[in-house]
């Protein structure tokens, strides 16, 4: 049974802004990775930032209109012939980010377009949540993960080490995504609950009205 209800101006206007911040979203995520591939696979090898012991440098920026000074805590590095793993691992780790962003805004898309029609507590807006919550959970994991793959293959490439595991502090720096995710995990365990009762009071509704 679905729950529909005659949605408020304010809920209608809210519903609208989501959808079209979604859209825009969107367009932002394309143009983000586009920019990500373009900016890590150069004719130069594979671009990546390493950190390097502090050391003073003189440098310019605005295309040489200004010149500045200070200390570099890292190094953008290009390698050739990192091992097909690592390299494969890259492209993982942006794909996923791509893939996890689209899910991420379809479903957010997909609640607010349920809420425009008056559909609250149904079951397309549960499972909405659950995507959200299990890709805010999974992926930041395995896109550390991927990624400290293909760093690992560029230092070996550059002769600079064989590659470390992941940090912990580095799984610490996605935490706060891990515990948003949790939460928009309970929001779908309450969107359930309210389904369940919303069809518990249909089906007392329809006993009374049989016994009437």
């Amino acid at each position: 049974m679905l729950s529909t209800a005659t949605p408020t101006r304010s809920e209608t206007a809210d519903a609208i802004t989501v959808i079209l911040y979604a859209a825009a979203a969107l367009i932002t995520v394309v143009i983000a990775t586009v920019l990500r591939i373009g900016s890590t696979f150069r004719d130069s090898g594979i671009a990546w930032s390493i950190p390097i012991d502090e050391q003073p440098i003189s440098a310019t920026t605005d295309s040489g209109a200004l010149s500045i000074e200070g200390i570099a805590q890292d190094a953008m590095v290009f390698a050739t012939d990192v091992n097909v793993v690592s390299v494969t691992a890259i492209i993982a780790a942006i794909a996923l980010w791509t893939l996890a962003a689209v899910l991420i805004i379809a479903s957010v898309t997909l609640v607010a377009w349920n809420f425009l029609r008056g559909r609250f507590f149904v079951r397309g807006n549960a499972h909405a949540f659950d995507v959200i919550g299990w890709t805010l959970v999974a992926a930041p994991i395995l896109i550390v993960m991927l990624e400290t793959m293909g760093r690992n293959g560029v230092t070996t490439a550059l002769g600079i080490g064989d590659g470390e595991p992941v940090h912990p502090i580095e799984f610490w720096t996605i935490a706060p995504i891990f515990a948003t995710g949790v939460t928009v995990g309970l929001i779908a365990v309450a969107f359930r609950r309210g389904i369940r009762l919303q069809q518990e009071k249909a089906a007392l509704q329809k006993e009374t009205e049989g016994l009437v």
